[in-house]
């Protein structure tokens, strides 16, 4: 744990808010700068032209590889050893490109990434249980920002509203014994709700600060949203708030979680879709199709179903044709919304399997997938597997060169603070994980959930 962490956990609760406000004023003024400004001013002025969506990736894609010659060591040899020539004169030509998979990023990152500045750190864990940690630049963090602010304005939702969101984040200290499962931060109007205390204990102080703070937009993981709104129905609680709209992140849902949602938060949802390492954003519009914001990059299908993705704002740690370890089924219909690109049909590989506490708590995927972004790189796979709810058995296979004794005490220390110690853990550190018969390996396995 680290230091600010300790005083963090260590603070009243009112200390708590406003070290949560300040970070958030930090995050501002890394996100808001003038990229942002100049990337959403263009969104909104060609909002109505007509644009020649293949031309401009391949510009845009021209200029990112350049870049990547020029700046990263990996990508320089690659490119010369495969005989890649710039600039491309047709998009097709990018599958001459070799594929970034997850284990090549992870074992190379030190020579994948560029020699500029590149202070942003974003970790990912991912539903197949990589530990990975990437780099953005600040104007990468800021287009990426005014792309995520454009399509919640395409739903009316202006920065400053009052908004709610659902995070994996470690808010509220092990020690607290208040019911307060949130934190305030002013900076964004923003009222942060841990999911990591989500249970059918505390899920009425959840509803109430909900209700007092009347959303005007939720966001975050819809795993707490459903679990919640699943909750108001059986215990008969209505909410009276009327939220603009409610944007679900980082999970799958199907059409009944949906309808709860917007039933009981009393809200239209619009989905998207993005990755922790920085895949071009997809967002859903509001006709209900999903489209890739194609200024930010390319997806591409592999010939397994997988996607492919090249992201031109990943300035700090580059990402060509790579397996991001998702799916998706695209369509060539256009949409009405006056989209240039294709419909994306469906998303697939974002799941929602849980590990279930004997208090009836659920650990969902972004919980589990999240505990390795403490152990950057060091971890090549996790899995967990539940057969009883009072024990729950962790594989790994740690990194032979890069894992250290202090990332066992680390791996260890965050698996207690995610499950507790109510429920027994049993933690084995293996050569391999098994793969399913489908070719894909799992992070979750739970006979109690199927």
């Amino acid at each position: 744990m680290g230091i600010k962490e300790q005083i963090y956990n260590r603070s009243p609760l009112f200390l708590q808010h406003l070290f949560t406000t300040l970070y958030g004023y930090q995050l501002h003024r890394e996100r808001y700068g003038p990229v942002y400004q100049e990337r959403f001013r263009m969104l909104l002025e060609r909002e109505h032209t007509t644009i020649d969506v293949k031309a401009e990736q391949l510009d845009r894609l021209n200029d990112f590889l350049r870049f990547c010659t020029e700046h990263s060591p990996y990508y320089r040899q690659l490119f010369t050893s495969h005989d890649i020539r710039l600039p491309l004169t047709d998009l097709s030509e990018l599958k001459h490109i070799p594929v970034l998979s997850k284990e090549i990023l992870r074992t190379h990152m030190e020579d994948i990434q560029t020699d500029v500045a590149a202070p942003i750190i974003g970790k990912t864990g991912g539903t197949t249980g990589t530990s990975l940690q990437v780099r953005y630049t600040i104007p990468d963090m800021q287009i990426r920002m005014a792309h995520l602010d454009y399509f919640k304005a395409t739903h009316g939702v202006r920065r400053g509203m009052r908004r709610a969101s659902f995070t994996a984040q470690d808010l509220v200290p092990e020690r607290q014994q208040s019911d307060v499962y949130w934190r305030m931060n002013r900076a964004a109007n923003q009222l942060l709700f841990t999911v990591k205390r989500l249970s059918p204990r505390t899920m009425a102080a959840y509803l109430e600060a909900i209700e007092r703070f009347q959303p005007e937009t939720i966001d975050g993981l819809p795993s707490a949203m459903i679990e919640l709104a699943r909750f108001a129905k059986r215990e008969g609680i209505r909410l009276t708030c009327q939220p603009v709209a409610i944007f679900p992140t980082a999970e799958r849902i199907d059409a009944e979680e949906r309808q709860v949602i917007e039933e009981v938060f009393r809200g239209p949802v619009f989905d998207q879709y993005a990755s922790s390492e920085g895949a071009p954003i997809v967002s859903e519009c509001r006709f209900g199709q999903k489209h890739l914001h194609h200024e930010m990059g390319i997806i591409e299908l592999d010939t397994d179903g997988e996607i492919l993705v090249t992201s031109f704002d990943t300035h700090g740690t580059p990402l060509i044709r790579y397996r991001v370890g998702d799916r998706m089924t695209l369509s060539q219909r256009t949409c009405s919304c006056g989209h240039p690109g294709p419909i994306i049909e469906s998303i697939d590989g974002r799941g929602r399997a849980f590990i279930q506490k004997p208090d009836g708590q659920k650990i969902f995927e972004a919980q589990l997938s999240s505990l390795v972004k403490h152990l950057p790189n060091s971890i090549e796979r996790i899995q967990y597997v539940q057969m009883t709810t009072d024990s729950v058995s962790i594989y790994y296979v740690p990194d032979a060169e890069r894992f250290s004794k202090s990332d066992e005490h680390l791996l260890m220390e965050r698996l207690y603070r995610l499950f507790g110690r109510d429920i027994h853990l049993d933690v084995q550190a293996v050569s391999y994980i098994d793969a399913e018969e489908s070719g894909k390996i799992l992070l979750v396995k739970s006979s109690l959930t199927g």
